[in-house]
């Protein structure tokens, strides 16, 4: 009986064999070259769609400095980068992050992230400038006419492009812009139009940029760091200064004044960069990982923004800041005091990069 069993077996095994040969379905070596293609143009498609494995490859343990709290804009931008890439590498990039200048000033921060002493980096584009002539331009006054029209014109192609190449020429990698909302002067001094700015001393950023369109609006600038900011005002040093919604209230400069006008001049314009030469060094899944998560990132910065400025304007007032809404004229008028700036900057860096600019502006409207 065993021995009928087995020939039974192996006669319907010699059978399938046949059926096989008969019908074409062997595995041959140019099927396997087409499963193997097959499974990379899905690897493909997953990727554009998201869908790639990060998890795979060599682990990392990165550095992050900026000189900002934790509990801002910037602050929670870095945890949440931190944390994204983290996960989507199924932990094998780990980001060690230094917050309040721990690694430095915002200056300092920027000249270790081009050397490579540290890894990832953000600040005011403005303090780029210190290094990289050409960004000076994204800071035009009165070029966007909201924080929406900044950032269509951040992420235009044309735009994105151009200044993603300067960074890279100085040992940067350009992970996107985001902002902390448009810049408004906050003043002891009611300002309703422009005469009002006559003398009015107030503090800017160290750049000789910021520091010529107050002078073109006929206030008394005074370059400043913001940790001095409270103190100055406090003293009388200073009677104004002006920046951010989210930065104002982070600092408590609101403790110290009366009025917040809204000149909406400038966008806070604000840049996330990567050292060049350690993302040139990874595989191309990591790059990828990183460009991806360093666009989500913005995103989530630009949401985090909007949600606190109401939250932070309604906290302030509570405290008897008084918020002064200016006339389209009188902010016309400033825009029109200002075009001696666009003729430096035309002049300093070409008309090409203004005029790119400000195309894209119009187009953003």
């Amino acid at each position: 009986m065993k021995k009928m069993c087995t020939w039974l077996l192996v006669f319907s095994m010699l059978l399938s064999l046949a059926a096989c040969a008969g019908s074409g379905e062997q595995t041959t070596v140019s099927e396997t070259t087409a499963a193997t293609a097959g499974s990379s143009e899905t690897k493909a498609a997953e990727s554009q769609a998201g869908g790639t494995d990060y998890t795979q490859g060599e682990s990392y343990s990165f550095i992050y400095a900026a000189d900002c709290a934790e509990d801002t804009v910037q602050g929670l931008m870095i945890n949440y980068f931190a944390s994204q890439l983290n996960e989507k590498s199924g932990g094998r990039i780990k980001v060690q992050l230094h917050f309040s200048g721990s690694m430095g000033s915002d200056v300092e921060c920027c000249e270790s992230c081009q050397n490579g002493d540290i890894t990832f980096y953000n600040s005011a584009v403005s303090t780029t400038s210190n290094f990289i002539d050409q960004v000076t331009a994204i800071d035009l006054p009165f070029m966007y006419s909201s924080v929406d029209v900044f950032r269509k014109v951040m992420d235009d192609d044309t735009v994105r492009s151009y200044f993603a190449e300067v960074y890279q020429d100085n040992g940067l990698h350009l992970l996107g812009f985001y902002d902390q909302g448009m810049r408004q002067l906050t003043s002891n001094v009611e300002v309703h139009e422009v005469a009002d700015l006559k003398g009015l001393k107030i503090r800017v950023m160290d750049n000789a940029f910021h520091v010529s369109i107050w002078k073109a609006l006929g206030a008394n600038p005074t370059p400043m760091a913001m940790s001095e900011v409270y103190i100055g005002l406090q003293q009388g040093t200073i009677d104004a200064q002006e920046n951010g919604v989210e930065v104002v209230y982070a600092n408590k400069v609101y403790e110290q004044q009366k009025y917040m006008v809204m000149t909406n001049h400038l966008p806070s314009s604000m840049v996330l960069l990567m050292n060049q030469e350690i993302y040139n060094s990874l595989s191309e899944t990591d790059q990828e990982l990183i460009d991806l998560v360093g666009q989500d990132t913005i995103q989530y910065a630009r949401q985090v923004c909007d949600e606190r400025q109401d939250g932070r304007k309604a906290l302030m007032a509570e405290t008897g800041v008084q918020f002064i809404e200016l006339d389209n004229a009188v902010l016309e008028e400033m825009k029109s005091m200002c075009e001696t700036v666009y003729d430096d900057v035309r002049a300093q860096y070409g008309s090409d990069i203004v005029d790119m600019l400000m195309n894209a502006a119009k187009n953003a409207e």
